[in-house]
């Protein structure tokens, strides 16, 4: 036979396979429309959806659906959509019957396996099995009757046949095993090709049909056939494309039709016992699972079917039809879930309501898909035992008959309800519905905003301004819509840390185009503050494009929008990018740069601040810090430390540039240049230690970076107490061919001597090549004659030095605060 063609709306061209989320264990209710009720819960410790239809509520029935052709397979998700349109919403749907899925009849490969008709046309006839191990060993559907009920139970066929000038009842239609004396027609939605009867028979081969028996046929017309074929005491006959075979039993039946001739004409009409003949469509499935209020189960209690716990499908009525439950249970462990026998199962449709129940396709085909709030669509709720939705040939839906109305409902958020005065929060319209949850388009245009109490204002756009203290409300809303927020204006909180990075748990790494590992690496790794620092060890080698490190949090969150973030981070250098990305209250995501491109590039401790883009409204969450570089040669690996984020409310905190040394501190200006042009550093705990002192080898490297010469490699020893090979060697060789610092008379350099006040100031006159400036302070703690008076004189006369009542104490050890605010002072003369 051709493929039987659906006479539902048309389907998508595309089969789609959704991914899927699991259904709450928690027991909840939602109205999808008014009449149709979600409810989810648990039984048995396994996952339950189930949908609740009031038949007796106007605009909205249960309809069952198919794709077009039917042998088309389509998710269940994605039939609803289809059949989606203005006036005939899907707003919910379980997958339906059986479908065919062997081989052994072409013709019926992916059709639904059973009876199914709608407004008195027939799709299928499917095939009705005798075996009590099968699904469907009597014949039973479920259907919604012209008085728009659900009703469950047994169907009959009232059909008829007459040859030779007589009425002959056709007792049933694809029946798997003809019974004694009756007269069966198979047609080509039957298991098979052939009949496959015994030989104690006859049967009829008919052709050549004025009108489908079975596509599109009404119920109730009569059509005329040919007959092609009269076989006795065959074991079945092949049943033709688009024909049919009447296979009769018993002595009279076979008497009646013996005078029936090959070129013969006979007359079918197929017809359906009431209610069904007159409903408005009818879907056959099994087994009964409830009966008249009582567990009731038409199959095998010792069939493998019966006994497995598997994931479930049921349609299920009230005692009157006025109410239809569309049942799914999970199991095979999906999300934790094991499913139910068919006794659990038909025991828990009894518990709630069912007075009768019927199975459906169960296992992977198991699936409920509802539409959520503000969406289109139905979308999957339950946690389909494959994984994903699988392909069906018919799904029974909730369907909304109302056209889309005006506004009614709304969701929105604002994205904070306490904002300091001066900070801003955003309103964020999600959907809007009309009274019955049809989805209305959100006009941007007809969205109105207002302020209730002089607290600020607020925007076309939804953006709140908090003007004053206080508390008030701001309020959406578009037609008879609305949703208000009630809103505290606050005052700015104090900058604070944020976070300190001591707690491994709340960072996972990243990579882009690169190696990450984030450790927290104790006590004798760089650290700011607290017990640890977070440390970003990244490899860049070997790749081509724009790669990056990242450090990932979801438990960084300011209820409160700051003006800037600060970070203290510990750079090896290498010259790469620091960046960031933080969400703000409307989701946002921005990124921003705590460095330029390529600016990280100093050794140590530095404290970085970047300013929050003025869009983002409160809350801020920070998710990633990252470095990140776009050049291929500059990809190297190396280590980076995160410590202390900073919240700025106001933008104007200032950290102290090292723990030890505080915003009071005289040297304060002096060290932070040194610091920042590269000429000094701190010590990996954050401390700077000022008062420690500073040993000639030292200041020779200081000087060094001060001047930025260039170190050329050595061929022989500087001095004879400084080999080629001593760390600083190249830098104190560089001080002697400037003639900045010489070595003693006896040729050595001394590295590790600590150098004096009066060794200082020669090397700043001689560094500098200053001139003396009149008039000169008077020098009282050092003569004339001394080699150290000229110069510490010159850099006195410079204002390089503070003398306190005339002294200078040359003999005296210069400590590093001491260098910075010489070397500073120097570098900064005009």
């Amino acid at each position: 036979m051709k493929k039987i063609k659906a006479v539902f709306s048309s389907a998508l061209a595309s089969v789609m396979f959704l991914s899927v989320t699991a259904a709450p264990t928690e027991a909840a209710q939602v109205t999808v429309t008014p009449g149709v009720e979600h409810i989810t819960g648990a039984s048995q410790g396994s996952n339950i959806n189930r949908l609740s239809v009031d038949m007796t509520r106007p605009g909205v029935s249960v309809e069952a659906l198919t794709n077009d052709p039917m042998d088309k397979l389509l998710a269940t998700s994605v039939l609803s959509r289809s059949h989606s349109r203005e006036g005939h919403t899907v707003v919910g749907s379980i997958n339906g019957s059986f479908f065919h899925m062997g081989s052994v009849n072409p013709l019926n490969y992916k059709m639904p396996a059973y009876l199914l008709m709608r407004d008195g046309l027939v799709n299928t006839y499917g095939v009705i099995e005798n075996d009590p191990n099968e699904y469907m060993n009597v014949p039973s559907a479920f259907a919604v009757t012209k008085d728009g009920r659900g009703h469950i139970g047994e169907f009959g066929y009232d059909a008829t046949v007459m040859a030779g000038g007589k009425v002959h009842p056709i007792t049933s239609v694809n029946k798997r095993m003809r019974e004694a004396d009756e007269v069966v027609l198979y047609t080509d939605s039957y298991s098979y090709r052939q009949t496959r009867q015994n030989e104690f028979g006859m049967e009829i081969v008919l052709t050549n049909f004025n009108n489908p028996i079975e596509e599109d046929y009404r119920l109730g017309r009569t059509v005329e056939a040919t007959v092609s074929g009269i076989y006795h005491k065959e074991k079945g006959v092949e049943i033709p494309e688009g024909g049919a075979v009447l296979s009769i039993h018993g002595p009279g039946n076979i008497l009646d039709f013996g005078g029936v001739k090959i070129g013969d004409k006979l007359a079918l009409n197929v017809g359906l016992t009431a209610p069904w003949n007159e409903a408005e469509f009818v879907l056959a499935s099994g087994p009964l699972l409830v009966q008249d209020g009582q567990v009731d189960i038409e199959m095998k209690s010792t069939s493998d079917r019966f006994r497995t716990r598997s994931p479930r499908t049921a349609v299920a009525t009230n005692r009157d039809g006025s109410e239809v439950f569309l049942v799914t249970v999970d199991g095979r462990n999906a999300g934790g879930s094991q499913g139910m026998t068919m006794s659990e199962f038909a025991q828990y449709l009894k518990s709630i309501g069912a007075y009768n129940a019927l199975n459906l396709d169960g296992g992977g085909s198991t699936t409920m898909a509802v539409r959520p709030r503000g969406y289109q669509y139905p979308v999957v709720v339950n946690r389909p035992s494959d994984g994903a939705e699988r392909a069906v040939s018919t799904i029974l839906s909730a369907i909304s008959y109302e056209s889309t109305g005006a506004p009614a409902h709304m969701s929105a958020s604002i994205s904070s309800t306490a904002v300091p005065k001066g900070g801003r929060a955003k309103v964020t319209v999600d959907y809007i519905t009309d009274i019955n949850f049809h989805p209305v388009k959100v006009d941007a245009s007809k969205l109105a905003y207002s302020v209730e109490g002089d607290i600020g204002t607020v925007s076309s756009d939804g953006t709140f301004t908090a003007t004053a203290l206080g508390k008030g409300s701001v309020t959406v809303r578009m037609g008879n819509a609305s949703k208000s927020f009630q809103v505290e204006v606050t005052a700015l909180p104090g900058n604070a840390m944020i976070h300190g990075f001591n707690d491994a748990s709340v960072w996972k790494a990243e990579s882009a185009r690169a190696k990450t590992t984030l450790r927290f690496d104790g006590a004798k790794a760089p650290k700011k503050e607290g017990a640890n620092a977070l440390s970003l060890q990244y490899d860049f080698t070997g790749t081509s494009g724009t790669s990056a490190s990242y450090a990932v949090t979801d438990s960084i969150k300011m209820s409160v929008r700051p003006d800037r973030l600060g970070l203290w981070v510990y750079g090896d250098g290498a010259k790469h990018w620091l960046r960031g990305t933080i969400q703000d209250g409307t989701g946002k995501e921005y990124t921003i740069d705590f460095t330029e491109q390529g600016g990280l590039d100093w050794t140590g401790w530095r404290y970085r601040t970047v300013e929050i883009p003025a869009a983002a409204v409160s809350p801020i969450s920070v998710k990633k810090l990252y470095i990140a570089e776009t050049l291929d040669t500059n990809k190297n690996k190396g280590t980076i430390y995160f410590d202390r984020l900073i919240a700025d409310y106001n933008g104007n905190h200032i950290e102290p540039p090292f723990n030890d040394v505080p915003l009071s501190h005289w040297h304060l200006g002096e060290i932070k240049m040194a610091v920042e042009n590269g000429w000094i550093n701190g010590y990996p705990d954050g401390n700077y230690k000022p008062a420690d002192f500073i040993s000639r080898a030292h200041a020779a490297v200081l000087i060094s970076r001060a001047l930025g010469g260039s170190v050329s490699p050595l061929t022989e020893d500087p001095h004879r107490d400084v080999p080629k090979e001593y760390g600083y060697a190249k830098e104190i060789a560089l001080m002697k061919e400037l003639g900045i610092m010489n070595g003693d008379s006896n040729g050595n350099f001394n590295p590790q001597s600590n150098l004096s006040r009066a060794q200082m100031a020669a090397i700043l006159q001689r560094t500098y090549k200053l001139q003396m400036k009149q008039p000169v302070p008077e020098i009282r703690d050092v003569a004339k004659d001394n080699w150290s008076y000229e110069p510490i004189a010159t850099i006195a006369s410079h204002g390089l030095t503070v003398l306190s009542e005339g002294n200078y104490r040359p003999n005296s050890y210069v400590s590093r605060s001491q260098f910075a605010a010489f070397l500073s002072r120097a570098e900064s003369m005009d």
